[in-house]
């Protein structure tokens, strides 16, 4: 009896790609030494997919991205920067990091 190989290539919805993006940033910089905390809302109204608190104060923002199209479309990121002291994108491992 042969074995073949088989190549399973799984597919998800975009709020499925968006959760689990969101819950992996999250547990990165929880592993990092952050506190996350997710959709936070800023005061110029806006909402940050996470936001953490470090150790010594700092605040780190990461925007959650559910795909290419979701990336360029996006034009409110800029607007987090007064809120944050480091902000990153935070992308599936499809996402291919030349757009970024």
């Amino acid at each position: 009896m042969a074995l073949a190989a088989v190549h399973l290539e799984l597919v998800f919805s975009r709020p499925e790609t968006t959760l689990s993006v969101t819950r992996g940033a999250a547990r990165l910089l929880a592993d990092m030494g952050y506190a996350p905390l997710l959709e936070v809302c800023l005061p110029n109204g806006r909402r940050a997919d996470v936001m953490a608190l470090g150790r010594k104060g700092d605040i780190v923002i990461c925007e959650v991205k559910s795909g290419v199209d979701d990336f360029r479309v996006d034009q409110k990121w800029p607007e987090y920067a007064p809120f944050c002291d480091a902000f990153f994108f935070a992308v599936s491992p499809e996402f291919p990091q030349d757009v970024l």
